[in-house]
């Protein structure tokens, strides 16, 4: 198990912390269990106390008084002692020690573990508690001092030495007891935090797994994690990374794949009128044109390849400046009845040339809408012509002006062979152009419609597409309309 693994860490962090707090609660637990089981142990001897000064009062025989002395103190194994008001032990009994063999130094006021301190709280009626090595007992033991009257109204004093070796007995068993309990509460500890430790790192695992997919390419590669907190979030986010940079590099891939697609065509359309005029150019400069006339029609030709390589190079470089934000859109009042009007006589003739009907529909009352004249002209240009080179001889072109809701609505409709489901979102991009098997008359540099989106934009409108494959289709444009109203 590697030292920089997860696991590893988390497992050493929650063990350390573990050992820690069990540590630290030990040693707390032990300081208050031995402080309660003396405390305890001074009450009971307090208690004693209490009992050995009743005796005492009521017992007169000194010879009973020692008797029942005695037998207290082999019951509850202590030293019980009497002393009277000047700290000289008058009766004594118990652990080895009784009135009759009192070592020669005990009738002074210090012995055992009670200095003269002590004695002097106990004889101004205070209880006394110590504890510590007693050199009579060559032992520790626990003491406690209390005072009372015997019937003849003097002082006197109990005190009752008792060992603390039981109680020390006892308390190492416990403390025993709890190391024993620290050691099985570490070792659940380390299997538990090993546990965790691993289940928190095993959607880490596969978090960096679905990274490293994705960074050798597959972006297809998703996380399965279903919790809430941060790691579901961060998988989510993960997931989330790996669809955006999927739609991305789709979006790269289809713009790039456009992009050739656009070479193409550009180098086709500009190859097209450059091989006329070379054709025509080179049957002048052979002295083939015999009359004025046919000399005129050559130029005649030459000129309209000319200005179509011009609407080309317009369209490139129209579209450049509308995406760099450079592009002219200087508005004012417009009304949309002449530039339809204009509109119409541009394209009357080429509709009919090609056997197609073309009908215009305005409203009435159709208030002025704020654009510039020009660019709301080549809109409807576009989308006609459009329609017109993909509707067949005999087909309907429509356009429909009313107003809707504050704003004019253009609708441009064809019956012609129509977008297929899959082309329609990306009609608005630039150097899209749809099947070529579906494309009836060359012409268009997938420039057009990128075209129209911006420049309808460009007036705060909207633009979308309605289509049926081999029914026709539908534009809606959507211009603010002006407070002024016009015919």
């Amino acid at each position: 198990m590697k030292i920089n693994n997860i696991v590893t860490k988390l497992w050493v962090i929650m063990t350390i912390l573990v050992l820690v707090v069990i540590g630290v609660a030990g040693a707390a637990q032990t300081s208050f269990m031995e402080g309660l089981y003396y405390d305890q142990q001074a009450k009971q001897l307090q208690s004693l106390g209490k009992k050995v000064a009743n005796v005492a009062r009521a017992e007169h025989d000194p010879a009973t008084l020692d008797q029942k002395i005695a037998l207290i103190a082999e019951l509850y194994e202590a030293n019980v002692m009497i002393l009277d008001e000047k700290g000289i032990v008058i009766n004594c009994q118990g652990m080895g020690i009784s009135t009759k063999n009192l070592p020669m130094d005990m009738n002074n006021p210090h012995h055992g573990p009670l200095t003269e301190a002590d004695l002097e709280k106990l004889y101004q009626g205070q209880v006394v508690v110590d504890r510590g090595n007693n050199p009579y007992f060559k032992t520790d033991v626990l003491s406690v001092g209390m005072p009372f009257t015997d019937p003849h109204n003097l002082k006197r004093a109990v005190m009752i030495h008792a060992p603390l070796k039981p109680l020390a007995d006892e308390l190492k068993r416990l403390q025993m007891l709890a190391v024993y309990t620290a050691v099985g509460g570490i070792v659940l500890a380390a299997l538990l935090s090993l546990f965790f430790s691993r289940l928190i790192s095993k959607p880490l695992v596969k978090m960096n797994k679905a990274a490293l997919a994705m960074a050798s390419g597959n972006y297809q590669q998703r996380v399965d994690i279903q919790t809430k907190d941060e790691i579901g979030l961060l998988a989510d986010s993960l997931n989330t990374l790996a669809s955006r940079l999927q739609e991305k590099i789709n979006q790269l891939e289809r713009q790039e794949q456009i992009r050739r697609e656009f070479v193409t065509n550009v180098a086709h359309e500009i190859k097209t009128p450059l091989a006329v005029m070379q054709g025509f150019t080179e049957t002048m400069i052979d002295g083939l044109v015999k009359t004025e006339q046919e000399r005129d029609e050559y130029l005649q030709n030459i000129l309209e390849e000319i200005n179509r390589l011009k609407r080309l190079v317009n369209e490139v470089l129209d579209l450049k400046r509308m995406e760099e934000g450079h592009f002219d859109f200087d508005q004012e009042p417009c009304d949309l009845r002449e530039i339809i009007n204009r509109v119409e006589r541009k394209l009357t003739q080429l509709a009919a040339e090609k056997g197609i009907q073309l009908e215009i529909n305005i409203e009435k009352k159709l208030p002025a809408v704020n654009c510039n004249s020009d660019r709301i002209e080549r809109v409807l240009i576009n989308l006609i012509a459009n329609a017109i080179r993909h509707t067949p001889p005999g087909g309907k072109i429509s356009l429909a002006v009313t107003t809707k809701a504050n704003q004019v609505h253009l609708r441009v409709s064809d019956t012609g062979e129509g977008i297929a489901p899959e082309d329609l979102p990306m009609i608005w991009e630039r150097f899209y152009k749809g099947d070529k098997s579906r494309t009836r008359v060359p012409g268009g540099t997938g420039l057009g419609l990128a075209i129209v989106k911006r420049i309808v934009e460009g007036h705060g409108g909207q633009i979308n597409v309605e289509s049926k494959l081999n029914e026709g289709t539908t534009f809606n444009v959507l211009l603010p309309v002006n407070r002024c109203s016009i015919k």
